[in-house]
């Protein structure tokens, strides 16, 4: 790494790769303390480090008993959004998975009583980190049924921008193996049990897969496989993990800038450029064989300037400011894994400025008359909609495992998955009808106050959806 001089609060890194040099904004506290916690090492590195050290240009570790920390600014040295045909419009930002907020590895898994698949679980966040310090989701998107790979949501290198612009990968970063060999893990699971290539580190065949996508050696220890088909990685967790609202907790906090984004319909991104001289930015794409852009500058006071250039020639220009919302759900644990539990420390994102409300990401969804506004009754008739789908056993409440399991064709299913620890008010594990109902009718009138686009009708009946 090279460094210059300070830029406010941050600093800026340059990052040589095969994609050239690319300049890099992190966060100058996070990052200086991560790293001076690195050079206090006078012990080895564990063996986990392994894989992250062949990425020392984008990789910052340390350690301690227990676990590994990974720190990244989430920017690999290679192109991205390339080959994406279903696009959302968010675009790759530097996040600062340093200090706190840096990526947690067990450094001795334990295996769960019962593993947890990512078939019905584990839609939210990160289930595992890429060698190159980017985190890996699961390949199945929060609607719990759209393969990502599938649906052309993904770049040549199996990644794409979230709803923060963060970059991620979500399926095996298969192209690592290239730098790694068969012998070193392309990754790492949350859990602590690396994850393989498609042969095993002696070369061989890969033989006798789980329902996770791993297996036991002749030496007793257990790992993870990629694939080119599903599940693609860690096809679920072996090991014990703490889970929170349908993702592993902790894990760090991407920090958003602007406001969630939609999909653009028969777009396809073809070419993605960086200018490091000026922190400069620019993701091309095709829409009805017209070209667009989406061109942007990260400045020292971490404020994002995007200039939009739309196929029909029209443009226009936003900005906004990167920053953290509340408390990193990355701080250190504080012991070592515990079972399948609530331990998380992820704050409510409910007021964060920088998050399009989700009534209004939904709408459409909702408006059941279709004259472009919610009103309280069609906010009820989803709460009814989604509690009567959650509860398969009509017991009057949603359990986080049902939550996970079901299948429910509903906009707030996502929500709840996402939000079930805030939803559970109570904190009994199990959301009531009431307890969805009060937390609808607060993002129904929070909605309704703030804009004129919501519909006062009669109110329902006391707990009554």
């Amino acid at each position: 790494m090279r460094f210059a001089p300070t830029l406010g609060v941050l600093v800026l890194v340059l990052v040589f790769g095969g994609a050239g040099v690319q300049a890099h904004l992190i966060e100058e506290a996070d990052y200086q303390e991560m790293k001076r916690q690195a050079v206090a090492h006078k012990d080895a590195a564990p063996k986990a480090a392994e894989p992250f050290l062949k990425f020392p240009e984008s990789v910052l570790l340390d350690w301690d008993e227990k676990y590994l920390y990974v720190g990244s600014d989430g920017m690999p040295a290679h192109p991205m959004m390339i080959g994406i045909t279903a696009w959302q419009q968010q675009v790759p930002l530097p996040q600062s998975y340093y200090g706190k907020n840096a990526w947690s590895i067990p450094l001795h898994p334990v295996p769960a009583a019962e593993g947890m698949s990512a078939k019905t679980n584990f839609f939210r966040g990160a289930i595992a980190v890429a060698a190159n310090g980017i985190p890996i989701f699961n390949p199945i998107k929060n609607d719990g049924k759209t393969d990502t790979f599938l649906a052309g949501e993904l770049d040549q290198y199996g990644g794409h921008a979230g709803r923060a612009d963060d970059y991620h990968y979500h399926v095996a970063p298969w192209h690592l193996a290239e730098k790694l060999g068969s012998n070193l893990p392309l990754a790492y699971a949350l859990d602590g049990y690396p994850i393989y290539g498609f042969n095993e580190p002696d070369g061989s065949a890969v033989t006798g897969l789980d329902l996770f996508h791993g297996h036991t050696n002749a030496t007793g220890e257990y790992h993870y496989h990629a694939s080119k088909s599903y599940p693609y990685i860690n096809g679920g967790f072996h090991g014990q993990v703490s889970v929170r609202g349908g993702g592993v907790e902790p894990q760090p906090n991407a920090t958003p800038v602007r406001e969630a984004t939609s999909p653009l319909p028969g777009a396809k991104i073809t070419g993605f450029e960086s200018s490091p001289e000026q922190n400069r930015y620019r993701v091309e794409f095709v829409q009805g064989g017209r070209k667009g852009s989406v061109a942007y500058q990260v400045f020292g006071n971490r404020q994002v300037q995007f200039s939009f250039t739309n196929p029909d020639g029209t443009t226009r220009e936003q900005t906004g400011v990167q920053g953290r919302q509340g408390k990193a759900t990355g701080d250190r644990p504080p012991d070592g894994p515990k079972g399948n539990e609530k331990g998380g420390r992820g704050p409510s994102r409910e007021n964060d400025p920088n998050r399009k409300p989700w009534i209004e990401n939904h709408l459409s969804e909702m408006d059941s008359d279709r004259n472009g506004k919610l009103s309280q009754e069609e906010m009820m008739a989803e709460v009814r909609k989604v509690f009567e789908g959650y509860d398969g056993n009509d017991d009057g409440k949603i359990t986080e495992k049902e939550a996970n399991e079901r299948g429910v064709h509903s906009a707030m299913a996502g929500f709840i998955r996402q939000h079930f620890a805030e939803v559970d008010a109570d904190q009994d594990g199990a959301i009531s009808l009431q307890e969805l109902k009060d937390t609808a009718m607060r993002m129904w009138e929070k909605y309704a106050g703030g804009s004129d686009q919501g519909s006062k009708r009669s109110p329902p009946p006391p707990h009554q959806p």
